[in-house]
């Protein structure tokens, strides 16, 4: 991540706390993933997990889970209260940590905030173990543009989004590199995700060789 980049983020971290996600019509939504991330969670139990990209660390405070949590953001890191075992501040497209290091890594509404996805879809592969998942969630960057001119909320596009990350662009980052477990759009999980708000998809790396995809 550049200099300016890193910047950005800590102007918006100053201006826009992620607590907000958590109330009102905002809220709603966002419990969406919020409940599928934990589902999602509960079926790896004793797992060593990775939260890239956690901000303040409300997506997974009070659940029980304990991550080793990471941000770019030093403002946003000192908001995360206590429930994880190790707080980071590094930049997801340079994990500071070995090869085959997870067995999980969550990238939550993490990719559009990046300027260059696919370098943090490679470090995550990198350091989880073979056969290991991750999940991601994207936004329609479209509905929420949308829903912040509703809420008169400026500018339209959120802040640090710097890139539009769909459900075909996550599948060609995976190409021979994962296989896609599950993959369905958020909140009404029967609409396209063109109909939706997000798009929630687990991927498994792959043991060894390559796949096609289905």
């Amino acid at each position: 991540m550049t200099y300016s980049e890193r910047a950005l983020h800590e102007r918006v971290a100053r201006r826009e706390s992620h607590e907000a996600q958590t109330r009102g019509i905002v809220g709603l939504f966002y419990r969406t993933y919020v409940r599928a991330t934990r589902e999602f969670l509960t079926q790896h139990p004793g797992a060593t997990v990775l939260d890239v990209g956690c901000g303040e660390g409300i997506l997974l405070r009070g659940s029980g889970f304990a991550p080793i949590q990471l941000d770019i953001s030093v403002k946003r890191l000192r908001r995360v209260s206590a429930g994880c075992k190790l707080l980071i501040c590094a930049d997801g497209m340079e994990l500071p940590f070995a090869d085959a290091s997870f067995d999980v890594v969550l990238l939550i509404a993490l990719l559009e905030h990046v300027s260059r996805p696919e370098r943090v879809m490679e470090e995550a592969r990198r350091v989880l173990k073979p056969g290991g998942e991750v999940a991601i969630v994207v936004p329609n960057d479209v509905w929420m543009s949308l829903g912040r001119l509703l809420l008169l909320r400026w500018p339209p596009r959120y802040p640090d989004n710097l890139s539009w990350v769909s459900p075909g662009r996550i599948r060609r980052m995976a190409e021979g590199r994962f296989t896609v477990q599950t993959a369905f759009a958020l909140p009404i999980r029967r609409l396209p995700f063109a109909l939706n708000m997000y798009y929630w998809t687990v991927l498994r790396k792959l043991q060894k060789g390559r796949a096609e995809l289905p």
